[in-house]
């Protein structure tokens, strides 16, 4: 009797143990100890976790893309769970390497940079690695204590999710905006409202950031976005880049063919079709005409953030805070297409932030990660 007491007494610290997994404090992670009379004051020191959780969303998606999902995870200096005032989140998108690691891990930036013809990211990665120079960004003043959330939104084998709901790939805009977005606010301490949430991107993620914003005012107070695709006509005028692509007919995605790789995924995003295999994607392209389908561009229009604003003005108007930038040199013509936004914005007299600077699509991007993030918590600080 008392060895069966014994066990159930094990059990049930254990369990209670687990449930407060946040709570434990490895000796390596103190930065200071201060006893005062009373009690001992631990201060943190900043942490950057590998995290995990299941996507509601994403259970049972026809191509078997996984439910559970990677995260990193940055912490600030001096993090409270208890603390009365919960920390602002900025929710933070990567574009290629598809990864939760895509801004931490310059590994998989050379690996993704050797792989490519069409892109050569030159990043201007810290040397500190991304924990101390986010600390730094803190310490200096120019933004406040954040939580930084950076998932994995990769798909298989398209790679590019888009960040959108999709029959074929699974429901990636649902899984970020209310998965993840649910998660964050029950394991950290965050404000947990639009006042205290920020969506910033680079590319896809850059489209996503502004789409979130234009869809999701209630969830997310600022948007920042780099290198976005913001006009979905600047990947519809590509025909005969496309078609030059493959002399030979479309026979699939091929990572020696960025664009046409980035068609399928973009197709496997807004336009899938479950009764066209072996791809079970429509192409906005049917060799060997360059011109658009008509019927497949009328679904990707639905997901164009161009084309959104008409009919969510108000919602991007009630943002705290919008910024974008693109590089002068964007080897996929992004700079091209922003006069058109810029345009659009104006008209409705809608307030953003907008920055060109010398450098192509991914380049420069922790410069440019440095401004939204300041931009940001500027924007969700202010009244």
């Amino acid at each position: 009797m008392k060895k069966t007491i014994f066990i159930i007494g094990l059990i049930a610290a254990i369990l209670t143990l687990w449930s407060c997994e946040e709570d434990f404090i490895e000796p390596n992670q103190l930065e200071t100890n201060q006893v005062s009379q009373k009690n001992e004051l631990i201060i943190h020191k900043s942490k950057l976790q590998n995290k995990s959780f299941i996507s509601e969303s994403l259970i049972n998606n026809v191509i078997g893309n996984d439910s559970v999902r990677k995260m990193q995870v940055y912490t600030p200096p001096g993090y409270d769970r208890k603390r009365a005032e919960g920390y602002p989140v900025v929710y933070l998108l990567h574009g290629e390497p598809f990864s939760e690691k895509a801004f931490i891990d310059i590994k998989a930036w050379d690996e993704f940079a050797a792989s490519q013809s069409v892109l050569s990211p030159e990043r201007d990665d810290p040397p500190e690695g991304f924990r101390l120079w986010v600390d730094n960004l803190i310490e200096t003043g120019k933004m406040e204590p954040m939580i930084i959330v950076m998932p994995n939104a990769m798909t298989y084998p398209y790679g590019f999710s888009m960040y959108s709901n999709s029959i074929l790939n699974g429901n990636f805009e649902d899984y970020i905006v209310y998965d993840l977005v649910n998660f964050m606010d029950k394991r950290y301490n965050t404000i947990a409202s639009n006042e205290g949430r920020a969506v910033i991107g680079y590319s896809q993620g850059g489209y996503a950031a502004f789409k979130f914003g234009l869809k999701y005012p209630d969830i997310f107070g600022a948007v920042a976005s780099h290198s976005g695709l913001l006009l979905v006509d600047a990947v519809l005028s590509m025909g005969e880049v496309i078609i030059a692509e493959n002399p030979d007919g479309f026979t699939g995605p091929d990572p020696a063919k960025f664009l046409t790789s980035a068609g399928y995924a973009f197709s496997a995003a807004w336009s899938p079709n479950l009764n066209n295999p072996p791809f079970y994607v429509d192409l906005p392209f049917e060799w060997p005409s360059p011109i658009p389908i008509p019927e497949v561009s009328a679904k990707w229009y639905q997901n164009d953030v161009f084309t959104l604003l008409d009919t969510h003005v108000d919602n991007f108007k009630s943002l705290k805070g919008i910024y974008f930038d693109v590089g002068d040199y964007d080897e996929l013509g992004m700079n091209l297409a922003y006069p058109y936004i810029f345009q659009k914005l104006d008209a409705y007299e809608i307030n953003y932030t907008f920055e060109s600077f010398p450098g192509g699509h991914f380049d420069k991007t922790f410069s440019r990660l440095a401004v939204s993030l300041e931009f940001c918590s500027s924007a969700l600080k202010s009244e």
